[in-house]
């Protein structure tokens, strides 16, 4: 259930980071929503509350706000170009490591398919 506190977050990629992001949201209330291409990575997670989704389209329709962390920028096309369509309306925060060109790109791409971005860099691990 949202409200002005515990907005839903999903997150796309279950590596250390995105597993530390998750458990940040989930500890602090969020509705969490994971997704990982080795599902297994997601039952930690689950056992603590968050909601496994099967397809990361349904990741992403669950949630107003989607974090990817992922290992690169080619795996953020991968994931996510075929779905374009499905971020309008989102908050799309990017935690993947890259170039400031390769985040001016996703910026481009992400708003171009009507989704607000947000690039960042994760400086230690988690």
């Amino acid at each position: 259930m949202e409200d002005a506190n515990h907005t839903p977050v999903t997150v796309i990629g279950l590596g250390a980071m995105g597993r530390a992001l998750a458990g940040a949201f989930l500890e602090n209330g969020h509705p969490t929503t994971v997704w990982n291409r080795s599902i297994g990575k997601a039952e930690a997670l689950a056992a603590r509350g968050a909601t496994v989704a099967n397809t990361v389209d349904e990741a992403i329709a669950a949630s107003p706000v989607v974090v990817i962390c992922v290992l690169d920028y080619a795996v953020v096309h991968e994931i996510l170009d075929p779905l374009s369509g499905s971020i309008a309306g989102r908050t799309l925060v990017n935690l993947t490591n890259g170039t400031p060109k390769q985040a001016r790109e996703a910026a481009e791409w992400a708003t171009g398919y009507g989704a607000d971005y947000l690039d960042g860099g994760i400086m230690a691990c988690p």
